[in-house]
């Protein structure tokens, strides 16, 4: 596994444990909290969706940005359901640490949040993004 590689993967780990952790969005999801699509269609469900990382070195070491997406899925009523399930994921991510396996995380900021109508399904998206920068 590369450096950049092993960021993502420690950074997903302690976002997915933080998410799981929280009672209340466990209950809001039915405990439907996910490292990416799922197999189930059963609404709502939180998951990870696209993630980018790139080399950030600096003087002083290595270092690694990252841009996570999260995605929470409602059904075609659902857009109160996923702003609702989005809304807690972010205020849990805004407020837990997250231990890293790998690397020291420095910079966690909720960047953008949009709500849609998917053109397949019509099931309602939330999505949030986060900018994260670790220190390897």
């Amino acid at each position: 596994m590369t450096r950049q590689t092993a960021i993502l993967a420690a950074v997903e780990a302690a976002v997915l444990a933080a998410l799981a952790a929280d009672g209340t969005l466990r209950a809001l999801t039915g405990g439907r909290i996910h490292g990416g699509q799922p197999k189930t269609r059963l609404t709502p469900f939180l998951m990870l969706a696209e993630a980018r990382v790139a080399d950030f070195g600096h003087g002083d070491g290595d270092g690694a940005r990252l841009d996570l997406a999260l995605e929470a899925v409602g059904g075609e009523t659902g857009r109160a359901e996923a702003l609702a399930v989005i809304d807690r994921a972010a205020a849990v991510l805004e407020t837990a640490p997250l231990p890293l396996a790998a690397g020291t995380l420095v910079l966690k900021r909720l960047r953008a949040a949009t709500v849609a109508r998917g053109t397949a399904d019509r099931t309602w998206r939330a999505r949030v993004s986060l900018d994260l920068m670790v220190d390897a």
